[in-house]
């Protein structure tokens, strides 16, 4: 895939300039064409806000208490959603769809693991973010860090077991890698249960070779999880325990001279169908053969035996290439986020592509909300969320929240409220630079972590 996510790179050696991505923690595992959203100045408007942010919060920060979120009580639909280019975390209202508040985290997440314990009867509070040589966990009351994996490996794709138990990540695989090396890529399982003792540890771990890893997704039933094989042109299936390759499977024909290359992966709630987002072209920053996409469907319902079932391309109307997406509860429909085009939409009962939505600038990923009925959308160049209402197919509603906003997950606590913090969000909305801020992981072109 091509690598977007914005999150700050090193100075050149001879002074940082405007439009240089600015130095941050992991930067050596991070994108090399990350943006600096901040190179051209911070509009009037925002300053506008931050400044009033920062005084109202400064002026009530003696007498205030913690969030409404945080005891533990009563859950509370939650939208979280990491804005890259500031390093903060804004939280939605995911029954309003109004901003709660912004917080300061000094690190971010572009596809953080948002598949499984984010509905509304879910009880996990650990958010899981992809960074830049590894996967943190962060409390979704306290926003502190838990744990930190390390996997040695720049891009990272986790996602829960449906009962909270294990986190699986994927390790290694872009789209952006060049097509041969010696790196010996790796899935890992980790131990997501808080209540453990081995919380946040390595509990199995598969060494792939130079295949490319890249993306990870579950069945409903936790006993199953996919994932594509990027430079290997394959989709392997995994047992979660024990965990190992159960099989293998050719990721088929691609539609022009280059190569299929499947690099991202969803699986339906009902674990009847997987779609593949398929780059179409060859491996490399500047690929051999330019990499146009499509989508592929695959019927996962005998798990060990995939079976792809549509190709959708250029052809059928595709109008770009598709990042990832996300496959509606009742089967009915996928929505693929399309960089610079708007948020796709397929006919999963007909298999053909249908329509494009107009979500008011570009995105690459998105999460369902704790309800499963509306689809959250981070558009990183309008610094908003677009709001999917699946039962119309429309956008409903945006959401102004941070700066370039990318990775998504529901939850269903609210942080506690931290004065210091929302002041430091407020002035890192400004491109003032915060502690490490860390970088994570995106496609070339669609990286903001500046």
């Amino acid at each position: 895939m091509s690598d977007n996510c914005g999150c700050g790179s090193s100075d050149s050696g001879d002074g940082e300039t405007a439009a240089s991505p600015r130095p941050a923690k992991g930067e050596e595992l991070a994108n090399n064409d990350r943006q600096n959203p901040f190179a051209d100045g911070v509009d009037r408007r925002r300053l506008l806000q931050a400044s009033g942010t920062v005084g109202a919060t400064a002026a009530l920060a003696g007498c205030s208490g913690g969030g409404d979120g945080g005891d533990g009580g009563e859950a509370v639909p939650t939208m979280f959603v990491f804005n890259n280019g500031d390093r903060t975390l804004s939280v939605i209202d995911a029954e309003s769809d109004e901003l709660v508040t912004s917080a300061f985290l000094g690190t971010t997440a572009s596809f953080p693991a948002n598949q499984y314990s984010t509905g509304v009867d879910s009880d996990h509070d650990v958010l899981w973010l992809n960074v830049a040589g590894g996967v943190r966990a962060v409390d979704q009351r306290t926003l502190e860090e838990l744990a930190y994996i390390e996997t040695g490996f720049a891009p990272n794709y986790p996602n829960l077991t449906p009962d909270g138990e294990h986190l699986l990540i994927a390790s290694g695989g872009t789209t952006g890698m060049d097509p041969e090396g010696d790196a010996n890529h790796a899935i890992f399982r980790v131990d997501a249960n808080r209540d453990s003792d081995t919380f946040g540890e390595v509990t199995a771990e598969i060494e792939t070779g130079y295949v490319g890893p890249c993306d990870m997704t579950l069945g409903p039933d936790g006993d199953y999880a996919f994932v594509v094989d990027v430079a290997d042109e394959a989709i392997r299936v995994l047992s979660v325990d024990p965990f190992e390759t159960v099989a293998r499977v050719d990721a088929g024909e691609p539609v022009n001279e280059g190569n299929v290359l499947p690099f991202m992966c969803t699986a339906s709630f009902d674990g009847e169908l997987l779609l593949v987002e398929n780059g179409e072209g060859t491996l490399g920053g500047e690929p051999e053969v330019p990499r146009e996409g499509s989508e592929s469907v695959w019927d996962i319902s005998d798990p060990e035996n995939p079976e792809e079932i549509a190709k959708i391309t250029r052809d059928d109307g595709l109008p770009g290439a598709p990042i990832t997406s996300e496959v509606a509860p009742d089967n009915s429909a996928a929505y693929l986020f399309i960089p610079g085009e708007g948020v796709g939409v397929i006919d999963l009962e007909a298999n053909e592509y249908a329509t494009t939505l107009d979500v008011g600038g570009s995105s690459i990923a998105g999460a369902w909300g704790p309800n499963r009925e509306k689809l959250y959308v981070p558009v990183q160049d309008a610094n908003q969320v677009a709001v999917i209402d699946h039962a119309n197919r429309e956008v409903a509603t945006t959401i102004e929240v941070g700066e370039s906003p990318t990775g998504a997950a529901a939850g269903t606590v609210q942080p506690e409220s931290d004065a210091v913090s929302s002041i430091q969000a407020s002035l890192a909305s400004l491109g003032i630079p915060f502690g490490d801020m860390e970088a994570s992981w995106c496609m070339d072109d669609h990286c903001y972590c500046g």
